[in-house]
């Protein structure tokens, strides 16, 4: 039997396995090129989109859950950082000095990733190959509308080598801001906006009940407590969730609603999949094991543990 949701939960799992393995050699780098952390993300995303400007609006299809205030405020600070280079009223694009701190700690990633002793070099070329045949597929799917997500992941890559660990890493990205897409296409019709949505996320799996536990789990959303507490009222107007003896709980009628998206959600994702035979989707599970076991073997104790 086909199970694709383990293998999904693999590119995760496996993603996140290779990052630490450079850790040593990215904080150093992030602090000389970047004054300010907060700087990165929207700076990624322009460099990404190449020719095509970003704006606080473009931004937050890319990133429906952020702050909308917080995100003008940073493309703003970014510019007067020196990282962007504001065109006309509101729209932005790197400049040289955004587009080399990009590239050069991305290839410093790429570089010293690729000189480690992953899974052999044979089954690292047919995990590339097996997830290139995925990543093009996703790329021929139609949502209903742009998938801003994964254009921006799948367009804009610093051309590496097939068949390294570099070039999984790339996929990986790319299967995993698809899902992204999927996610967002499946939650439009809801009629909320991304602040919205994500507290009923939260509220609907219980990871966070109040508006102080919001707060404290997404600080980066750079919403207050007060915020959350407005809108989580609008969801009980909504008559989505209600007050419960720990916190909101969702209502059934909220529960109705999340369950759909994430049926749906399932069935954008997983519907480019049918490209993979069964026995290439065992494989493919098979060598995102190994490859993460690997890497979590080779991973400093402090991330391991």
């Amino acid at each position: 039997m086909r199970d694709e949701k383990s293998v999904f939960q693999l590119f995760g799992e496996t993603s996140a396995s290779i990052y630490p393995l450079a850790r040593d050699v990215m904080r150093p780098l992030f602090e000389e090129y970047f004054s300010e952390q907060r700087f990165y993300q929207p700076l990624f995303l322009a460099y990404n989109l190449g020719s095509e400007p970003i704006s606080a609006d473009l931004f937050q299809l890319r990133n429906p859950y952020a702050n909308p205030d917080s995100v003008q405020e940073i493309l703003e600070d970014a510019a007067e950082a020196g990282y962007l280079e504001k065109i006309g009223v509101s729209d932005y694009r790197p400049t040289q000095k955004g587009s080399s701190a990009i590239e050069t700690v991305h290839k410093a990633f790429y570089n010293h990733v690729n000189q480690l002793k992953a899974i052999p070099a044979d089954q690292l070329k047919e995990l590339c190959s097996l997830l290139a045949k995925l990543v093009e597929s996703i790329s021929q799917t139609d949502l209903g509308g742009r998938k801003i997500c994964f254009d921006a992941s799948y367009g804009g890559h610093i051309q590496v080598d097939h068949g390294t660990l570099a070039r999984v890493d790339q996929h990986l990205d790319d299967l995993n801001a698809f899902r992204d897409d999927a996610h967002i296409a499946a939650w439009k019709s809801a009629e909320v906006d991304g602040h919205t949505w994500e507290l009923l996320t939260f509220i609907w799996n219980g990871d966070a009940t109040t508006a102080e536990g919001l707060a404290e789990r997404l600080p980066y959303r750079q919403y207050t407590a007060d915020n959350y507490q407005v809108t989580l009222e609008d969801l009980v107007r909504r008559g989505w969730i209600e007050i419960g003896d720990d916190g909101y709980v969702v209502t059934a009628k909220g529960k109705k609603i999340r369950d759909d998206a994430e049926d749906e959600t399932n069935k954008n994702y997983f519907g480019a999949w049918k490209v993979l035979s069964d026995d290439e989707l065992k494989r493919l599970r098979e060598l995102l094991t190994a490859l993460k076991e690997t890497n979590l073997k080779l991973m400093p104790e402090d991330d391991a543990g």
